[in-house]
């Protein structure tokens, strides 16, 4: 896609963070676009200060985790514009921080995968074949995360891994059919957003009945996280270099070189067939 006035983009985690500014730049660049999130008022608040600002959007309240409220969503856009032609699978949450990954809950694996992994399945099952029988230039973006390249240690860090390898299949397939569909895997490294408050939108029947196996640690690395993701590299950054990664046809966009040595650390784990770094990250 090099042209973007006048065209639909959806946006899914879109009341804060990165959504929000995506849907922000994809409006200023003449688009019509579809806010979707599970946090109502958020929601409410950010399309209406888009609206306020001149812009044709709509918000649709939406649990990602779902496949029959994507497929409402999808119905809602095109309802509303006619037709999609960008689809950011971007809603996510940091997910089960609290102990060994053998301690998590059925809870803690529906919540985290739900959002982060099945978010981005519902979204490709539902709209790329919209997409595909649209037969125009369009692109999906999902979002991954810079830790989708390096030596997973986290719930989040496998969901992320499960995402990257999604996307990588979808670009193959999609290329294979010539489908007029670019494909982008948004791994971005720390950016300033409210992804470890992700739990306010924990919906009640996956909440754990019982305490958090490690909560004092769990808490520490939640406001570790916090604290230095509000010095680092801000949503707005991130929307000028998904902008630019879609004209491109770009599928693997990072965000910064932090976590390049990191990454080319696991690559040569792999290919020197020598184990992981165990070194906390």
């Amino acid at each position: 896609m090099q042209t973007f006035t006048n065209k639909t983009a959806v946006v899914t985690g879109a009341a804060s963070g990165m959504g929000r500014a995506f849907a922000q730049r994809f409006a200023h660049e003449g688009m019509k676009v579809v806010l979707a999130d599970v946090e109502q008022p958020a929601l409410d608040a950010a399309v209406n200060e888009l609206r306020a600002q001149g812009f044709d959007v709509i918000g649709v309240p939406t649990d990602v985790r779902h496949l029959d409220a994507v497929e409402h969503l999808a119905r809602r856009t095109l309802d509303a514009f006619g037709a999609v032609h960008i689809v950011c699978n971007n809603a996510g949450v940091e997910g089960y921080l609290e102990g060994a990954i053998w301690e998590a809950t059925e809870k803690d694996w529906q919540w985290t995968f739900g959002v982060n992994f099945w978010g981005i399945v519902n979204g490709v099952r539902t709209f790329v074949p919209i997409l595909l029988e649209q037969d125009e230039d369009a692109h999906v973006v999902n979002t991954c995360s810079a830790t989708a390249l390096v030596t997973a240690n986290s719930m989040y860090g496998i969901t992320k891994h499960a995402s990257l390898a999604l996307s990588e299949t979808l670009y193959s397939q999609l290329k294979q059919r010539g489908a007029k569909i670019g494909i982008t895997a948004l791994c971005p490294g720390v950016v300033n957003t409210r992804l470890f408050e992700g739990r306010r939108n924990r919906p009640a029947e996956l909440r754990n009945e019982t305490e958090a196996l490690r909560p004092d640690e769990a808490e520490r690395m939640r406001r570790g996280w916090f604290e230095r993701a509000a010095q680092s590299t801000p949503p707005a950054a991130v929307a000028d270099q998904l902008i630019d990664a879609i004209r491109k046809d770009q599928f693997y966009v990072t965000t910064d070189h932090e976590w390049d040595e990191r990454m080319r650390a696991r690559a040569e784990a792999i290919l020197n067939r020598t184990n992981p770094s165990t070194r906390n990250r």
